[in-house]
C-alpha cells in the first residue's frame, strides 16, 4: 500500500510539474482547450482547484452510485436550536421550537448519529463549535456530517441569541480543500428558519380533464471542493416559514415523519422529495384573526450538490 502511494504522488507530482510548464510557456486560457470559465475573462487558477491542488483520501470507489455508509461511525450531528434572543435584536421567542429540537435529536439518534444539541447560543460560540467541527474533529472514520439550525432569519441571514450572521457560514468550512476528512463524504444541513417575509397564498388545482393524464479501480480523481453538500431550507428565498407553538414548525415535524417511516429503504433526496409533499398537503397556516396571514402554504428549498445517494440504512 505504501509503495502504491509513493506511486500515486511521484505520478501527480510529474504532471503538476508538466502543466506548469505549460504555463510558463504562455498557454495560460486553459489546460484543457475544450473548456474555459464564465467570468468574463477574470477567472483565476487557486491553490485549491489550479495547480496547487490538494489532495485527501477517497472515500469510495471512484464510480460509485452510493456514497460509502460503513465507516465505524455514522458521524456527528449538531442541533443549534434558538427560542429566546436578547432583548437588542428586537426579536420574539419562538415558541414550539423545543418540541422540533426534542424531535430532530431522537431522529439522528435513532440514525445512529452522534447527537450534539446547543440552545440559545451567541453568535460566537455557533462559530467556535462550527470551526471545531471543522478543524478541531477527525471524521476519518465517519459517514457523513449532520447540523440542524433552527432559528429566526432572513434572505441569506441566520441568527443567534444576540444577533445575526451570514448563513454561508454553516458551510464553508466544510468544503473538500478545508476539511480533509470530509472530503467526498455528505455534508447534511437541516436550516428551519425565514428567509424573508413572503407569504405563499397557494393555488387550488383543479380536476377538469381525464384522470390518465468513471473507472472502478482509479487510483485518484478530482472532486470539486463544494462537492457533496445538501442544504435543505424549510422555506424559498424572500418567504416566511411556519411553526406551531405546540407542535413545532411544519418543516420538521415533515422531516422527523418522513425519514423515520422511511429511511430503512429510501435514498435521502428522494425522502426530501417526499418530505416536501408531506408539508405541502398536510400544512396550511390557520390565523383566522389575521386575514393576511391565514390560508397560507409552504414549500422547502433543497439545495444539492451530492454525487452519489445517500442511504441511511441501520447499520446493524
Amino acid at each position: 500500500m505504501a509503495s502504491d502511494l509513493e506511486s500515486v504522488t511521484v505520478a501527480i507530482a510529474n504532471q503538476n510539474l508538466n502543466e506548469k510548464e505549460v504555463l510558463k510557456n504562455g498557454d495560460h486560457a486553459s489546460l484543457n482547450s475544450e473548456d474555459t470559465e464564465d467570468a468574463g475573462g477574470f477567472g483565476q487558477l487557486s491553490e485549491s482547484n489550479g495547480l496547487g491542488s490538494s489532495y485527501a483520501r477517497m472515500p469510495v470507489e471512484k464510480d460509485a452510485v452510493r456514497y460509502n455508509m460503513n465507516h465505524p461511525s455514522r458521524g456527528h450531528c449538531v442541533i443549534f436550536n434558538h427560542s429566546i434572543f436578547d432583548s437588542h435584536t428586537g426579536l420574539g421567542a419562538r415558541n414550539g421550537t423545543d418540541k422540533d429540537r426534542d424531535q430532530a435529536q431522537q431522529l439522528f439518534k435513532n440514525l445512529g448519529y452522534k447527537v450534539a444539541v446547543y440552545n440559545n447560543e451567541p453568535v460566537e460560540r455557533i462559530k467556535e463549535v462550527i470551526q471545531d467541527l471543522a478543524f478541531g474533529v477527525d471524521h476519518k472514520d465517519c459517514d457523513s456530517l449532520v447540523i440542524v439550525f433552527m432559528s429566526h432569519g432572513e434572505q441569506e441571514i441566520l441568527y443567534g441569541r444576540n444577533g445575526s450572521f451570514k448563513a454561508e457560514f454553516l458551510f464553508d468550512s466544510f468544503s473538500a480543500d478545508q476539511c480533509k476528512s470530509l472530503a467526498g463524504k455528505p455534508k447534511l444541513f437541516f436550516i428551519q428558519a425565514c428567509r424573508g417575509e413572503g407569504l405563499d397564498p397557494g393555488t387550488t388545482l383543479v380536476n377538469t380533464g381525464p384522470k390518465d393524464e468513471t473507472d472502478a479501480g482509479s487510483l485518484s480523481y478530482k472532486i470539486p471542493n463544494t462537492a457533496d453538500f445538501l442544504i435543505c431550507w424549510s422555506t424559498v428565498p424572500g418567504h416566511f416559514s411556519w411553526r406551531n407553538t405546540t407542535n413545532g414548525s411544519w418543516f420538521i415535524q415533515s422531516l422527523v415523519r418522513v425519514l423515520s417511516a422511511q429511511s430503512a429503504h429510501d435514498d435521502l433526496l428522494s425522502m426530501m422529495t417526499d418530505v416536501n409533499r408531506y408539508m405541502i398537503l398536510h400544512f396550511e397556516s390557520n390565523c383566522p384573526s389575521q386575514q393576511h396571514m391565514h390560508g397560507k402554504k409552504q414549500v422547502a428549498s433543497i439545495v444539492s450538490t451530492l454525487m452519489r445517494k445517500v442511504y441511511l440504512t441501520p447499520k446493524y
